[in-house]
């Protein structure tokens, strides 16, 4: 992984004039965040990192803004380096015997970076995030001036510790004078002069200010991260809940008694091609103009009712609403970016077993948004969907044919009642286009009516790929009719249903 650009060469413009750019004028410049994943002697896992210079290097050696202890033998005194190229950053690799990785990928020279990359300096090494805020927090001027002074001391100055005892009072002297970068021009004529002890004194009594401005803020920041854990402590309960894959009105009549026979293989043959496979052939994600797109994300299933509807999952369609787990950053990142002024759009192809061809996309589909509920990640906004009733999503065809349905039966299912699923677990049952033919899967009502607004199955033999698939009960003339949708399993044999009247 390589990409020439010009040399990459430590600069006092890169380092001391871009952090002084981003001291006084916050609002003019942009940051990014790297988050350590391993604990070292000078960082904790977990911990955010601002970076509000325009390069640093990263290894063990003193000078390094992003340092790390002599545990990390692999790791070489000057490692890497990141440097803002226009709007974009970039990583160089610097060392001559350690390699950098790249999302994985081994980075021979340099390679530009993108909100969510993740960097490893060396094989086993520790791992770094790196995250471009959004929103209002994308401008240096949304970190407190205190908290900015002691960045520009960290990673402006650490390079230069011979000159930052100067630098300290220069900084002081424009902050109490309200100067301009002016006094810059003649920062060599001040290291020459000789100090009196009274200047000295001053310079001191400016530097403990701005200390005690630093430790003020630091722990107000500390009180704001410890509500941003508790914050992300209910989001991995609640992503730990969903276990999701990456991944009407009422009918005319009584409602039919449902047997609890075994379905004969006419009955279900004949509900077969109005059951599709569902792709998820591409995601396109967007943010500030920059645009990329992940082929062949995902399968699952979905099915055509008699009313014209597409029906499937509203995580087959949307997977970065449902993440599989607090690891799952690639939903995570996407549904920040959606949530932060950008946007995903899901491109999806459906083929069943007589050959038809439906395809959509994301934007096309009806949702229910009312329970997404708000939640931090990395400091970004996401929102993960509360209401396993509401894993549902469809899209309006003109097709006749499909199958039939009952809401009033999908609410009542009595205890022990067999149910018939039909779909594509692990993408099986699809060998091409040309070639589609759902597989059999089942369950059992484990309890009468709905649990938490959906139905609760036993007996449980559907899998990954089954997600958008129909759930059926068989009436006592042997007729199949959809009662709901596969949404999630939990565990080895209980299985969430969304029943089908939750569908509107």
């Amino acid at each position: 992984m390589a990409q020439a650009t010009q040399a990459y060469k430590r600069s006092l413009s890169g380092s001391v004039g871009a952090g002084l750019s981003s001291v006084f004028n916050g609002s003019g410049r942009t940051y990014y965040i790297l988050e350590h994943k391993v604990s070292s002697k000078y960082h904790k896992a977990g911990e955010a990192q601002e970076i509000i210079v325009d390069q640093i290097e990263l290894g063990r050696d003193s000078k390094c803004q992003v340092q790390f202890d002599e545990s990390f033998q692999t790791v070489s005194r000057r490692h890497a380096a990141i440097v803002r190229d226009g709007d974009n950053w970039k990583l160089i690799q610097l060392s001559q015997t350690n390699t950098t990785f790249l999302n994985g990928h081994p980075v021979q020279k340099e390679w530009y970076l993108q909100n969510g990359d993740e960097i490893q300096l060396s094989v086993n090494g520790p791992k770094l995030g790196f995250i471009i805020p959004t929103g209002n927090k994308a401008k240096t001027g949304s970190i407190g001036l205190s908290r900015r002074l002691s960045l520009f001391r960290e990673q402006a100055l650490r390079p230069y510790k011979a000159a930052m005892a100067v630098m300290g009072a220069v900084i002081a002297l424009l902050i109490a004078g309200g100067v301009t970068y002016g006094v810059l021009d003649h920062l060599s004529d001040v290291k020459r002069e000789k100090m009196t002890a009274a200047q000295i004194e001053q310079m001191q009594h400016e530097a403990d200010s701005i200390q005690a401005a630093h430790e003020a803020e630091s722990a107000a920041m500390m009180e704001e991260i410890q509500n941003v854990k508790k914050d992300n402590a209910a989001l991995k309960r609640r992503i730990k809940d969903i276990q999701a894959p990456p991944a009407a009105v009422p009918a005319e009549g009584t409602t039919p008694r449902v047997t609890g026979s075994t379905t004969s293989n006419k009955t279900i043959a004949a509900c077969e091609p109005q059951v599709y496979f569902v792709k998820i052939s591409k995601i396109v994600l967007s943010y500030e103009g920059d645009s990329r797109t992940y082929e062949n994300i995902g399968t699952g299933s979905g099915f055509l009712l008699d009313d014209g509807r597409f029906i499937t999952a509203r995580h087959v369609v949307e997977p970065w609403m449902y993440p599989s787990s607090e690891e799952d950053e690639f939903s995570l990142i996407c549904n920040a970016i959606v949530h932060g002024g950008g946007d995903a759009v899901c491109y999806i192809d459906a083929y069943s077993p007589t050959g038809q061809h439906i395809a959509f996309t994301s934007k096309q589909v009806v949702v229910d948004r009312s329970s997404d509920k708000v939640y931090s990640y990395s400091g970004d906004e996401i929102r993960i969907p509360e209401d396993d009733d509401l894993d549902w999503a469809y899209y309006r065809t003109s097709l006749s044919g499909g199958l039939p349905y009952n809401n009033t039966l999908s609410t009542k299912l009595p205890v022990q009642a067999k149910l018939t699923v039909l779909g594509y677990p692990f993408g099986l049952g699809a060998n091409s286009s040309s070639d589609i033919h759902p597989i059999y899967s089942e369950a059992v009502v484990a309890r009468e009516g709905l649990v938490n607004k959906c139905i609760l199955t036993t007996a449980t033999t559907f899998e990954h790929g089954n997600s958008g698939g129909p759930v059926f009960a068989t009436s006592t003339n042997d007729d199949l009719i959809v009662v709901g949708l596969v949404s999630a399993g939990r565990g080895r044999s209980t299985g969430i249903v969304v029943p089908i009247a939750a569908v509107k």
